[in-house]
């Protein structure tokens, strides 16, 4: 199972806090740890070499009449009761011209090793130099020399980093324990604050904080306790401003729903009067009498429509939604159109996959949004020109995609047309388009129109895709 990843941005308030306490501890504990090891080794190590110069300077007092003598065994008896000594794992005494005259070595140590060497002097010189106080020009007779290592200040500084390093991080722990403890005190005023804002958020405005003990989260409850009341007294008088909005506004839309009425029926209502004037001449032509009696019942099916998409638009009926075939739909769609507008040298083509389109529909409201989009898609379109209807298959999705060769909708109609009552037609209700929204959105879709370069326009349509 993987883990789900956690960046700096998910902690909260107190773990940020804890979080840089720590990290700014362990950097200082790490660096002050570093530094001061180094510095107590390289203390020691001065005063190790000191004692090995010293202990060089002393082999050289004790090997001059050895060398004077030439007697080897005394010397190499003198370097061995050195070797003795912690540390130190090989003994050298040469002569002058450097020749060894005794040598010995601790085989068992095979470490890297550091040296320390002396001149071997007459005794006055000798003397001095081991009490520090030689004089130049004095006869040197020979050389010692001590190899040693520092394995006791290796020992000795690893051990003091490793207490070091124990103390700091008990030091640490015991200063994040008190840190959380500490800052305690400062998340639960927070944590409160937080749940109380979601319930604010949720509408509960009854919602109070209680006073902490400290002065600034007394301040903070005292001033979100005054901001819940305001919100609360706004609020009420929102809700009285709303109410008279809402009253306001219906009447306005009554009064344009009234005005848009009586101006639809009123051109329909004046041709039939003079068409039925003329009707009540004796003399008129049988000719003139069939054309007034078409025109008549033109303006009778206009008033039809106009009524069926104003009852449409205030009381739309429920949808049945059932698997429908979007693929077959629009191909029957374009059949039926395409007896209607052949006349006027239209041509409507279809581009739809071969594999049904299946989706969630109520077909007859979808086959009535459809079929708008299309006759205004043809209305719009020039006597020769062609209105493209395309289905085009994606991952999640079907995107219908009707295209005309017109003049395109102007920038300042765009954002406009599918406002109620808003028409760019010399006839027409302007509910077109707003009941074809209302039934595409009722079906999960997106409906977006395009100005499509360099003429005509584009409507697009996503449906999402049935689930088997």
């Amino acid at each position: 199972m993987k883990l789900p990843s956690l960046s700096f941005h998910d902690l909260n308030f107190q773990q940020r806090l804890v979080a840089g306490i720590a990290v700014l501890m362990a950097v200082t504990t790490l660096s002050l740890g570093i530094a001061g090891n180094e510095l107590a080794k390289n203390f020691l190590l001065i005063r190790f070499d000191d004692r090995m110069d010293f202990l060089a300077k002393y082999l050289a007092a004790n090997s001059e009449l050895g060398i004077l003598l030439g007697d080897k065994a005394m010397l190499k008896r003198l370097a061995s009761n050195l070797l003795a000594e912690k540390d130190v794992v090989e003994v050298k005494i040469k002569d002058a011209k450097s020749q060894i005259l005794a040598s010995v070595r601790d085989k068992t140590r095979c470490a890297s090793t550091r040296k320390a060497s002396a001149p071997v002097m007459l005794t006055t010189a000798s003397e001095n130099l081991v009490f520090g106080r030689g004089e130049k020009g004095k006869k040197v007779i020979g050389m010692v020399e001590i190899s040693y290592v520092t394995t006791s200040i290796d020992e000795l500084t690893t051990k003091l980093r490793e207490r070091y390093l124990l103390l700091t991080s008990l030091i640490f722990f015991a200063g994040i324990l008190f840190f959380l403890f500490f800052t305690r005190s400062l998340m639960a005023p927070l944590e409160h604050l937080i749940k109380a804002a979601q319930k604010v958020a949720e509408g509960d405005l009854e919602v109070r904080l209680e006073k902490g003990s400290l002065p600034e989260t007394r301040k903070l409850a005292s001033a979100f306790n005054t901001m819940t009341q305001a919100l609360k007294e706004s609020r009420l008088d929102l809700e009285e401003t709303y109410q008279k909005l809402i009253q306001e506004q219906a009447l306005a839309e009554v009064g344009h729903f009234a005005v848009t009425v009586a101006h639809e029926v009123k051109n329909p209502l004046g041709i039939i009067k003079g068409a039925l004037d003329i009707l009540r001449k004796k003399e008129v032509e049988d000719e003139v009498r069939a054309t007034m009696i078409s025109y008549v019942e033109d303006e009778i099916r206009r008033l039809d429509f106009l009524i069926r998409d104003f009852l449409d638009f205030s009381r739309p009926r429920p949808l049945n939604f059932s698997r429908t075939d979007l693929s077959a739909l629009i191909s029957h769609i374009a059949r039926r159109m395409k007896l209607e507008w052949e006349p006027r040298k239209i041509d409507i083509k279809v581009k739809t996959g071969a594999r049904p389109a299946v989706i969630q529909a109520d077909e007859e409201a979808l086959s009535r949004a459809i079929i708008n989009i299309v006759k205004n898609a043809c209305e719009a379109s020039t006597e020769g020109t062609e209105v493209l209807i395309e289905l085009v298959d994606q991952d999640a999705s079907y995107k219908l995609v009707v295209s005309d060769q017109g003049t395109g909708i102007p920038d300042d109609q765009k954002e406009r047309i599918f406002e109620p009552f808003f028409t760019g037609k010399s006839k027409g209700t302007g509910l077109g388009l707003t009941l074809t929204k209302k039934i595409i959105e009722a079906h999960m879709g997106q409906m977006e129109v395009k100005n499509n370069r360099p003429t005509g326009t584009k409507i697009e349509i996503v449906f999402w895709k049935m689930n088997n």
